[in-house]
Formats: C-alpha cells, structure tokens, sequence
C-alpha cells in the first residue's frame, strides 16, 4: 500500500470535529452525524506513553462481565458433571451432559466474542477532519454523512481497515467530485455530498462509500486497458459494465497520481476475509462497498478435501456447492480455449482443478478395488479406462478431438462425480473442483507458522475435532495461482459466450420436486433461498396453520394442496421445505424429494393444467410437470401480507 500524504492526520493523532466557522467560502464541510461516536480529544490532550497504551485496552461493560461469570460457573459445573458421569459409566447422562457442555460452551463463545466488538465510529472520528483539510486542499464545498457509528466490529478488523478506509474517502474526494463551479455548470448543487454508512448484511458488515460526483467511466477504464496490454479489444467488449468498473482494481489500472492504490487496499481486505465491490453511474456518483466478517477468530467454513488432505473455504466466499452426476460430465462440462467451464444456469463458469493449483497428486476412488489410483486424465471431461490411462501416460499431449472415441460414455459409478465448490472474489467467480464436500464448522483460526507464511494460496490454518490440522483457502490466492482474471478470454470464448448468452435468453432454470408420489412441480430456481431437509414431527400446527421453528423464529408452511387441486403431501417422516422470500417475509413451501435443478428450453404450456396456484405446465425430464406460483398461493392463504391485491 502506498504511504500516506502529508496531509493526512497521523494515525496516532485525536479525532478532530471540524469547526464550520474555519472553512473558506471555496472549501466547507458540513458533517450530520447520524450515530453515537467517540469522544475527541482537546488539542492540549495528553499525548504520553500512557495514553498510546490505551489503544491496547478495551472498555467491556459490567452486564456482560457478569454474563461471562456465571457461563463459567455453568462450565464448571458441567465439568463436575462429567467427571462423575465417566466414573459411573452411564452412556445415556455422558450424552445429556455432553450436550449441556456444547450449549455453554457456544454461549461463552459468543459472549467472548462480545468483549472485542467496538463500534465503527472509533475509526470514523478522523473522517470529518480528513474530508475537511482535502475540500480545502482541492477547493471543494462537501457534505459528509456518517450513519450506522454504533455497527460493531472486532477491534483486530477495525484496527486492520483504518489505513484502507482513509484510502478510499482520499479517493472519492479527490478523484469522485467536482469543484463547486463545476458543479455549478452541471447543474448539481454547489455542495458535493459523501456519504459513510456502515451496516449488517448476510452475516457480514459493509461500509458503503457514496457520493454524488462523477461517477467511474467503465468505457474509459476498459480503454486505458487495453491501451495498455492489459486486455484485447474483444475482450473489452465482452466484458459487463460491472466487470469494466472492476478494471480500476488491477494493479495496471489502480494507483492514482496521489499514490492512492486500489489495488493494495484490494490485497488488504482479501487478506482479512473481506471484498470490494464497485458500482457507479457515469455523471451522477459512485459507490465503494467493503464486506468484512464480524470477526476473524471464528468463521463458518465448508470443510472439503483433496487427496488425504482436509481444507477449509471460509463461508464469505462461498456461493454455492454442485455435483455433476458422473454420466453428465460429458454433456456439461465444455473446452473454451484453453479453459474447461462449465453452464451454470445460462452463465459459463471457469473450472479449476484444486489439486493442480496446489501441486497434489490427483487420484480417483476404484469403484471395483475401492482404493485410490492416480488420475492421469487430462481434461475433465475424458473418461477413465485402461487403454486411456496408458495412452495417456505415454504421450503428455491431450488427444485431439477428431481422435478421441465416439462411443457412448460408460462412466455410471457414484464415485465418478464430479463435486464442484462456487466460489467469489470480488468481480470474479470460479468453480473449485475437490475430491469430497463435507459438512460445514464454526473453525477457530490460526495464523500460519513462519516457515509456512510464504505459501501461496492458504489464509491460515485450523485445528479440526480429530486433531488433525486442516488449511483454510484463501480463494482469490488460488484464482491467481491458476492464472485465472476476469478479463481473461480467446477468441473461441467470445463465441461460447455469445452462444451462451442466446441460449440463456430461451433456457429457463427450475427446481423440480415432488409433493405427492405421482406428480412432478417445479419452480423457478431464482426464487427459492433454500432447501432444508426436516422431520414432520417438527411441523406444529396453531390457530389453524402450519408452521416450523426455524433460526430462532416460526416460519409459516403451505403446501401446493392448499390452494390447488393435486395431490396431497405423501404420507412420509423426512420431508423438504424449500423456503422463500416473499414481502420481506420467509415462507415454506413443505414438498417431497428428489429435489434437482434443471434448465429446459422448452415451451411452457399456460392453459391446460392452468389453476390456482399452478401457472402452467412443461415437459421436464420426459415428465409432465407442473409449475408451480408461490405469489398465488401465498396470496390465498395470507392475503395480508400483500400491499395491492394480486392479478387475476
């Protein structure tokens, strides 16, 4: 990262609340402050070593050091608890105490958690002055907002994203917005507007960055690119606008004349877990999102493995797992230029081999021996046998396509599958291909020994139930391991993708279920949040209606039998709720499986089977399938919870 400019308020320096009353008729800030935020120091504070140590305490109040107390005392109570219990011998009282240890213990995680969180406001005292000396540096009248001060971070990210932060506020000043006469000439108001707003989204935190200013050219960003040579003109055009923005966070592109680079700051916020993202319109202003997690101990992660080797994919990045059945593998996945992608709902995405990235061995399960053998099959695609495996082995150079067999793929054993991790970093999303998916965990993160923090491609370590270490992936490293960028492309991919983007215009993607044995519904796949696999036993019904305990609240359940006249739901113990978010609500849809999503082009059919609740019909899988309208059910049975009746 490029070091700061003289003008810039030392690090150790007190926030300073600007004076309107010292601000020139060229240069104002006007500062609302819409949160709490932290006191300021006089400019007569006293700067002695015993006040800098302060910065290494933390102020925790006295409810929740009481909370911590008695969750101790409650630990060591279960711990008394399960001596005697071991010394008894009683299987079924190990089982109840050991449960009760698990409640304490998530309840004194989360309270411990508690004591690092400092609201953001901490870091944006400085902000008012910081925007202030730079309206007056660059003859510019702004109004900053600060809003969501008390939003709380832990105090090891808050310390981590000061330098960035300020980076970024120096950038949308000096760069974002206009001179008042300017402005003037645009027919804006005189006074540019800033805005800081921090908040709660997905488990994470995000500090928005806003103006109203000039906004970022995309058009012009992707012309200095390739000026360049950092993309080709084709490439240029194929891009999306929002990938054109993300063209200022390449190294090529990022640093300004006033040392300002994006692309360090990028590098920062990847290292802490978090992202950038960049939206603007040309004229009228522009947004800096930063994501970051709450915390950096512990993080949910999706545990995985490749080889013998377990690894963690921190949960921020990840979108989305796949399984491609193994006789699929041949239709689904594609070669476009040198990379292998694969569809994914009318979109390419690229595919990488993690034990290629990280220089493992790639081996495969034997389904008749049962042990693992190596895979010495170039591309994804090719099929596995004996005359391959030695042809293969022979010549490193891939079969060409008019000499690889035309015969019907024999691949059929579950274990040929391919399972796929969807991943993001930033503009960038990419599938990581490993071994096996298994279950998800709350990891306690440990930094990297010396001797290991050379190692591309891992953020940290972790130390799993069994004992055994597993390494947390940093996804963006691997993506740049792999050569793997946005603006990455070939000629042969510009034509697959302006195939794709015909064809997404046509196909439809849907998720198709069962609600009774005989009939087949489905609904379209961008609507649904989720899928959780219950028991009917967990389904109580009240004044009349069904409804579910789930993540701390009840959510309400229909069924496609409410509203239409199908099938009822079969008569069985384990069954799906796929849930949804309609006016700002959750809602479940209760439903049988297999569940499974598809794409098909074909026509829908809106008058045959067209009832109450069921909008149409189509051919899905060589099955009559019927499609199903959630607005519509919903809409029958709580009708309240809509603004405006629906159409007819």
């Amino acid at each position: 990262m490029a070091p700061q400019d003289e003008t810039y308020p030392p690090p150790d320096s007190p926030p300073i609340t600007p004076d309107p009353l010292t601000a020139t008729d060229n240069a104002s800030v006007t500062v609302h402050d819409q949160g709490p935020i932290s006191e300021t120091l006089p400019d007569g504070a006293d700067k002695s070593p015993a006040a800098s140590t302060a910065e290494s305490s933390i102020r925790v109040s006295v409810t929740l050091l009481d909370q911590l107390m008695n969750l101790a005392g409650e630990l060591v109570l279960s711990r008394n608890q399960l001596l005697q219990t071991i010394s008894s011998g009683s299987v079924h009282e190990a089982e109840a105490v050991g449960q009760r240890i698990d409640l304490v213990t998530s309840e004194l995680q989360g309270a411990i958690m508690l004591t690092r969180m400092q609201p953001i406001g901490t870091i944006l005292a400085k902000i008012p002055r910081l925007v202030r000396d730079l309206g007056k540096e660059q003859h510019k009248e702004i109004g900053l907002s600060l809003i969501g001060q008390e939003v709380e971070l832990d105090k090891t990210i808050l310390e981590a994203i000061n330098a960035p932060l300020t980076q970024l506020v120096r950038n949308r000043v000096i760069h974002g917005l206009e001179s008042a006469r300017n402005r003037q000439d645009l027919g804006k108001d005189p006074c540019a507007s800033l805005t800081i707003k921090a908040y709660h989204a997905a488990g994470q935190v995000v500090i928005a960055i806003s103006d109203d200013g000039r906004g970022i050219d995309g058009k012009q960003l992707a012309e200095r690119a390739v000026a360049k040579g950092v993309l080709t003109a084709e490439q240029a055009q194929l891009m999306s606008t929002k990938e054109r923005l993300h063209l200022l966070l390449l190294p090529e592109l990022s640093t300004d004349e006033q040392g300002v680079d994006l692309a360090a700051i990028k590098e920062s916020l990847d290292q802490l877990g978090g992202s950038m993202d960049l939206d603007s319109v040309p004229g009228q202003g522009a947004t800096i999102a930063i994501k970051l997690p709450l915390t950096l101990a512990i993080i949910p992660c999706q545990i995985v493995m490749t080889g013998n080797e377990r690894y963690a994919i921190p949960q921020a990045n990840l979108e989305e797992l796949l399984r491609i059945a193994a006789a699929q593998i041949k239709d689904r996945v594609e070669r476009v230029g040198d990379a292998e992608v694969v569809r994914l709902r009318g979109n390419l995405l690229p595919l990488i081999r993690m034990a290629d990235v990280l220089g493992i061995e790639r081996t495969y399960l034997d389904p008749e021996q049962g042990d693992r053998k190596a895979d010495r099959r170039h591309n994804i695609a090719d099929r596995r046998s004996r005359k391959t495996e030695a042809t293969q082995a022979s010549s490193p150079a891939p079969v060409p396509a008019d000499q690889q067999r035309q015969s019907p793929d024999r691949r059929q054993s579950p274990a040929s599958a391919l399972n796929i991790v969807v991943v993001s970093t930033g503009s960038l999303k990419y599938g990581l291909i490993v071994d096996r998916l298994l279950d998800s965990e709350e990891i306690v993160i440990k930094p990297l020994g010396r001797h290991l923090q050379q190692c591309q491609g891992y953020a940290g370590a972790t130390i799993m139930g069994d004992g055994r270490i597993a390494l947390i992936l940093d996804v963006a490293d691997l993506a740049r391991m792999a050569g793997l960028t946005s603006v990455e492309g070939s000629k042969r991919a510009a034509e697959v993708a302006s195939e794709a983007l015909a064809q997404s215009r046509e196909r439809q993607a849907f998720l198709t279920f069962r609600s009774g044995l005989n009939e087949q519904f489905a609904v379209p796949l961008n609507l649904v949040e989720r899928v959780e696999k219950i028991d009917r036993s967990e389904i109580e019904v009240l004044g009349s209606r069904r409804v579910l305990q789930y993540r701390d609240s009840s959510l309400p359940l229909v069924r496609v039998d409410d509203a239409a006249a199908v099938e009822p739901v079969a008569d069985q113990d384990n069954l799906l709720v796929i849930v949804f978010r309609l006016e700002g609500r959750d809602v479940g849809l209760l439903a049988c499986g297999p569940v499974d999503a598809v794409e098909v082009t074909s026509d829908i059919d809106t008058d045959t089977l067209r009832q109450t609740g069921i909008r149409g019909s189509t051919i899905i899988g060589g099955t009559t399938t019927m499609l199903v309208d959630i607005h519509e059910i919903v809409g029958c049975l709580h009708p309240e919870w809509f603004a405006e009746p629906l159409p007819a």
